[in-house]
């Protein structure tokens, strides 16, 4: 496949596929005997072992949140930056910076527009005299640090919210492998057998991913 599945996806892409499965199990198992009830059956007790254990990752309200608040807080950091290009444009000073800082909260790449806020606003400080005669906000420097500390803080409580899951999926791995073996096998063979109709997209794993894989934040933000 051109794509991976990353671990929290393994259960829901489970759930799609098995309720297509349950559907179409007859139709599947006139081309592929092995995949008979007893496989449907195998296949929905192993969803059911990972999504139990997924339920033992319980998430305090505060780590629910923190993802959340730092895309929203990117955001404001992002479309405040449109505002700091057009003054630097007319400072006559180069842009790079910004572009660059921008593309990183867009992508959701918070550790290094961590380290290029940092940057920029020691740039912002060494030519506020200029800027501020352009229209920047005199307080822009100390309110883009403010954004800093609190973006960092939000993103270390998310990554203990990833580090819990990691180890998790890596204490369990033969569970969360062997329900992708079911996925894979049922993907492979729907798509065959349902090729050219409405209902191959439902056994494409591709699609489905892309189809689960919500943008981390707003795009409202310009580029």
């Amino acid at each position: 496949m051109a794509f991976s599945v990353r671990s929290e996806e393994y259960a829901p892409l489970g759930s799609f596929l098995l309720a297509s499965f349950t559907r179409d199990q007859a139709a599947i198992e006139v081309r592929f005997k092995k995949l008979d009830t007893t496989y449907l059956g195998a296949f929905e007790d192993q969803l059911n072992i990972v999504k139990k254990l997924e339920g033992t990752l319980v998430l305090t309200e505060e780590q629910k949140k923190a993802t959340a608040e730092l895309y929203a807080e990117a955001d404001v950091v992002n479309k405040d930056l449109n505002f700091l290009s057009s003054y630097f444009k007319d400072a006559g000073l180069p842009t790079a910076a910004i572009s660059s800082l921008k593309k990183n909260l867009k992508r959701g790449n918070i550790e290094g527009a961590l380290l290029e806020m940092k940057d920029l606003g020691q740039y912002i400080e060494a030519n506020e005299v200029a800027l501020i005669d352009e229209g920047m906000d005199a307080g822009f420097a100390t309110e883009l640090e403010g954004h800093k500390d609190s973006m960092e803080g939000l993103n270390n409580l998310q990554n203990s919210v990833l580090n819990a899951r990691k180890q998790l999926v890596d204490a369990n791995k033969a569970d969360y492998k062997k329900l992708y073996g079911f996925i894979s096998n049922v993907a492979e063979k729907g798509k065959l057998v349902f090729k050219g109709t409405v209902i191959e997209d439902e056994y494409n794993l591709t699609k489905l991913v892309g189809r689960m894989r919500a943008p981390k934040k707003g795009g409202g933000a310009e580029e």
